[in-house]
């Protein structure tokens, strides 16, 4: 493996950090300072920040290379969100990890708030997001919404039940370092936390803040991650949604957990991520299909409006012409979109009173 060092190790301390911040950043020169800055700023002595920049070809690297002297900086040959996260995870030593994408940011005193619950029975912390813009403005609500809790049971019970839990993006979570230990294979994988935030409740407690610490950036550069509506993306997330489950069920029985999960194939998820590639194809989703992703959601939601939610979702996909489809589709995987459909409906309602 080559790579450059600009520093090799001016924040070590003599005593192990208990956090190490790893930074990966692809051409994002507009935003790696204030990043970095974000972090620097919590005016914490015993963590280590580690940036990796994964082969950027604009400003990047000279630009992280004037934080040479408070950051510990590596520079490598161009590997992709994933691959640069394991590398700077392979330089980490602190007890926590936490990964924060390059466009994103830190709230002022964030791990103030954060710093008492980085304790050895906490395997995650997670916190919610405020969305901001390219130029940081605010754009939505804080997400995703979580209620403060310092328990396990009940993500656990909603992973066995519906696949997943409500958990933010990569820079709203902080891992105990060995959540990370012996993960096997991640090639299917696209980012860093999609096996480790399943497994987090299975070795330790979770922590939910039920306040924003940290914004994230949309923008021009990510924002296709969310709008592209094509067939093979819908597909692949389908995959990787079951294939987290079946990854998770084997760390369960390689790590000896006394814990059981069965994977299924009608998560409402899947279910929907198919409806989905049948709209990108231009087709109308199956009846047969749409009715078994109402009975996962009546099955999944205890909530009634969350069922209505979603199960109008499913209606309209059906009934829609293929313009609305896709347009539902759009508000559906683009959250900038929901956002501003949101806003205009807030600053409608003085209108209509």
């Amino acid at each position: 493996m080559q790579y450059i060092t600009w520093n090799t190790g001016a924040t070590m301390k003599e005593k192990q950090p208990f956090l190490s911040v790893v930074i990966t950043c692809f051409n994002y020169e507009l935003y790696i300072k204030q990043c970095i800055e974000s972090v620097l700023e919590q005016k914490l002595i015993n963590i280590e920040i580690i940036v990796v920049d994964d082969g950027s070809t604009d400003q990047s690297s000279q630009l992280i290379g004037e934080f040479k002297d408070r950051v510990t900086a590596f520079r490598t040959e161009n590997r992709g969100a994933l691959g640069s996260s394991l590398f700077g995870l392979s330089r980490a030593t602190g007890k926590f990890v936490y990964f924060l994408d390059a466009d994103d940011l830190l709230q002022p005193d964030a791990l103030k708030t954060i710093i008492p619950h980085l304790r050895p029975d906490v395997s995650k912390i997670q916190f919610m997001l405020v969305p901001i813009n390219q130029d940081g403005l605010q754009i939505g609500e804080p997400f995703p919404k979580l209620n403060a809790m310092d328990e396990s049971g009940s993500l656990i019970r909603s992973i066995r039940k519906r696949g997943y839990y409500n958990t933010p993006p990569t820079s709203g979570n902080i891992y105990r370092r060995d959540v990370y230990d012996d993960l096997g294979d991640l090639s299917y994988e696209r980012a860093i936390d999609g096996v480790p935030y399943l497994l987090a409740p299975f070795v330790g407690n979770v922590i939910s803040i039920d306040e924003p610490l940290g914004k994230y950036r949309i923008h021009n550069s990510n924002l296709s991650s969310f709008s592209a509506l094509t067939s093979d993306r819908m597909r692949g997330y389908a995959d990787r949604f079951v294939g987290r489950l079946r990854h998770l069920s084997q760390l369960i029985e390689a790590r000896g957990l006394d814990a059981e999960l069965q994977v299924r194939e009608d998560y409402a998820y899947v279910l929907e991520m198919r409806m989905l590639s049948a709209v990108a194809l231009g087709q109308r989703p199956s009846w047969s299909l749409v009715y078994r992703y109402l009975q996962a959601v009546r099955r999944e939601q205890p909530s009634l409006t969350r069922q209505l939610a979603f199960m109008s979702f499913a209606l309209g996909l059906y009934s829609f012409p293929d313009w609305g489809r896709r347009q539902l589709a759009q508000i559906r995987l683009n959250p900038s979109r929901l956002w501003r459909v949101r806003s205009r409906l807030k600053n409608a309602l003085p209108a209509l009173k």
